[in-house]
């Protein structure tokens, strides 16, 4: 017994290494690639309106065809904050490589004392869970999934709310299974959501109605 939670305690301690990495990496790549794709579309923009003056209009097509996408990928500052705007970026284009459809409606309180790396875990491992259900949801059903995300705060505290649908799963002993094949190491996620959110004195609901799925963390914040 004292060996398994000596293991787990282990186990979380990696997955918070990694999830460090992962947001500092996230955060460099964002920052790199927002300048790139601001800059680029000038330029493209810039060929695009020669080539049409020039008469060139085989040039103007292609060029007016791969600045539509940089025009995409430029307007996805959701919070103003770098590491909300490059986790919901990254979920975002995985995302839409899976053929998930996502909402997002973020607003995050800046110069608040949640720190990055715990954001980080309680992102992360939600969006991760959340996507994960839809494509059960997509190849048990064959229905498109959506997916809802919201961050908003309310006076001193910070909402975080994910949605997406689910296949039903079964109540045990008051908590949900996890669904996924490594039942040893997962599930631990949302229990380390849960540690973070409590650092913050919040609480982290799990609701299922019919095949939705919604998760809510709230967390006080100064």
């Amino acid at each position: 017994m004292l060996q398994t939670r000596k293991n787990r305690i282990k186990f979380l301690e990696r997955k918070n290494t990694v999830l460090e990495e992962n947001y500092h990496l996230l955060t460099d790549l964002y920052r790199k690639n927002e300048h790139l794709y601001h800059d680029m579309n000038h330029h493209l923009q810039m060929i695009y309106h020669l080539a049409k003056k020039n008469g060139t209009s085989e040039i103007a097509d292609y060029i007016n065809s791969i600045s539509a996408p940089i025009d995409e990928l430029s307007d996805t500052t959701w919070s103003g904050v770098d590491i909300v705007d490059a986790i919901l970026n990254h979920t975002l284009l995985e995302a839409q490589k899976q053929g998930i459809e996502i909402d997002v409606n973020a607003e995050f309180p800046k110069d608040c004392n949640i720190t990055s790396d715990d954001l980080c875990v309680i992102l992360f491992n939600l969006l991760d869970n959340a996507a994960e259900a839809c494509l059960r949801y997509m190849n048990q059903t064959g229905n498109p999934p959506h997916m809802e995300v919201t961050l908003r705060r309310i006076h001193q505290f910070l909402i975080i709310k994910i949605q997406n649908p689910c296949v039903p799963p079964r109540k045990l002993f008051g908590i949900f299974p996890t669904t996924k094949a490594d039942t040893r190491h997962h599930g631990i996620g949302l229990r380390n959501v849960r540690e973070k959110v409590e650092k913050y004195n919040g609480s982290l609901e799990i609701e299922v109605e019919g095949d939705v799925f919604t998760v809510t963390a709230l967390l006080f914040f100064e």
